[in-house]
């Protein structure tokens, strides 16, 4: 029987596979982080294990929400696990970041115990976008169930908001308000917003309570980044063969990885200057830098790239008239939009961000990238489009995008697949009541204004998407390339 990745079977590695740099018997835990997933594992945690060789006791608890699987999984192997870095110089390291993992519904006295623990000095999450249960003016929504939920139950939430809230009332009580909260979200001003969640929901409870955090509880803001595909079958065979262990929840990213955060703390935190984070006092510039870039792009190569049946960034990026909408649509529209006295600098970021694309070694999905759209849009491209229109700049590639996601939306519920997205049952019967009609499917998923906001009601928006709908509804008759060269002749 294969040997399984363990404390004990760490001396059994080749020299090549890098393994954690401090005691993993005698470091303890100084952070709870909400929502363990693969980016954190690949992210968050990949720092703090290097940080842990300057001392401390920094190592993790994690928090699921929902699912115990990870939690089993990573027991039989003392909560280590592999990070496998893909590129054409590939490496792997052993991860040991992580000495606890917890699941809510088994183990919720234990997660209290450790939020409120005077030991606990950071309490971060990565529960994505619509975690934050924000309504679309950015205060708490109330109609949200969990939420609804967890104000009738305070002392038994299961929101990261109201848990975050629980804990910071009992260390109200306590006197010990040396915690800082940390988001690790893509959402933009994401401490900031996380801020206005928790001390909306603790106002709710106690305005004494919302006054105190405002007081003493620091919200960083952050800006994250490194392309993390998910674990399939092929990345746990490949790990297990390198390892020479059975390593059952192994991650891969690539070799690209950044966090930026706000220089604002309530009490210590580990030594992750030495790492390789940025710290600095407005994060601003690296965060819409990064979503409008980045994240930008992503959304703009998951639903053109799946349109025209491509699966991977690779694939997208590769295909010649898509490599070329996203850097037109870069150059003319997204870095205009980023105020900065270093073009030079933006314009080099953009191409690192493309060069990025091109790994052949990564096989990220643009279905996973298609995840939460309604959710995503908004930082992604809406509020590009709207810095354009208020500077009277142009925004017709950037409506691609919105319509290539009217069109998955169209094309998915026509065809019956489900849409991973908070407002599925909502985007499904849109499309049902418009009888998949493109044009007419456009119109009412346009005048969504919990995705759209005040641009439901501008007419030289919507008329750019539904001229790129019809463009793009185009492409079973001419190809992707013919498509895009035709549309983009249109455009520019």
């Amino acid at each position: 029987m294969e040997k399984q990745l363990s404390i004990k079977t760490l001396d059994q590695l080749s020299r090549d596979v890098a393994v954690p740099d401090y005691d993993v018997h005698k470091s303890q835990c100084g952070i709870v982080h909400i929502g363990p997933g693969a980016f954190h594992r690949a992210h968050q945690a990949y720092y703090t294990d290097l940080a842990l060789a300057y001392g401390g006791n920094w190592r993790i608890h994690g928090v699921s929400m929902r699912s115990n699987t990870l939690k089993k999984a990573l027991a039989p192997q003392d909560n280590l696990y592999s990070l496998a870095v893909v590129d054409n110089t590939p490496s792997l390291r052993v991860i040991g970041a992580i000495k606890t993992l917890s699941t809510l519904s088994e183990d919720r006295g234990v997660i209290t115990a450790a939020l409120c623990s005077p030991a606990t000095k950071i309490i971060s999450l990565t529960v994505t976008e619509k975690g934050y249960c924000l309504n679309n003016t950015g205060s708490l929504d109330v109609e949200n169930p969990d939420i609804q939920h967890d104000l009738a139950n305070p002392d038994f939430p299961i929101s990261a908001v109201g848990l975050i809230t629980q804990a910071l009332k009992a260390r109200e009580h306590s006197g010990d308000a040396d915690v800082t909260i940390i988001s690790c979200d893509n959402v933009t001003d994401n401490g900031k917003k996380l801020a206005k969640a928790v001390i909306d929901f603790a106002y709710y409870l106690s305005p004494e309570l919302a006054h105190w955090i405002q007081d003493n509880i620091a919200f960083p803001c952050t800006m994250v980044d490194s392309i993390t595909p998910a674990t399939d079958d092929e990345v746990k065979s490949n790990v297990s063969a390198n390892l020479g262990l059975k390593d059952d929840w192994p991650i891969q990213r690539e070799t690209f990885t950044q966090w930026v955060i706000e220089d604002h703390f309530s009490g210590p935190r580990p030594p992750w200057e030495k790492v390789g984070v940025t710290f600095t006092k407005d994060v601003t510039f690296f965060e819409k830098a990064k979503l409008r870039i980045l994240n930008g792009t992503h959304s703009t190569l998951a639903y053109v790239g799946l349109l025209f049946g491509k699966e991977t960034v690779y694939d997208a990026i590769s295909t010649p008239a898509i490599q070329a909408l996203i850097s037109e649509l870069l150059e003319r529209e997204i870095i205009p939009s980023i105020k900065t006295d270093s073009i030079q600098t933006l314009n080099q970021y953009a191409d690192d961000i493309v060069a990025r694309y091109h790994n052949k070694h990564i096989r990220h999905m643009l279905s996973q990238i298609a995840w939460d759209g309604s959710q995503k849009l908004p930082f992604r491209i809406l509020d590009t489009i709207r810095d354009n229109l208020h500077a009277k700049r142009e925004i017709n590639l950037l409506c691609v995008p919105i319509a290539a996601w009217c069109l998955f939306v169209t094309h998915k519920a026509r065809s019956g697949d489900a849409i991973t997205d908070p407002k599925a049952s909502t985007l499904i019967n849109l499309a049902s009541q418009n009888a998949f009609e493109p044009i007419a499917v456009t119109n009412a998923l346009l005048n969504e204004t919990v995705i759209f906001a005040e641009l439901s009601t501008n007419s030289v928006f919507r008329g750019h998407v539904l001229a790129q709908v019809k463009s793009l509804s185009a492409w079973s008759s001419r190809g992707v390339d013919e498509t895009l060269q035709l549309l983009l002749g249109e455009l520019l």
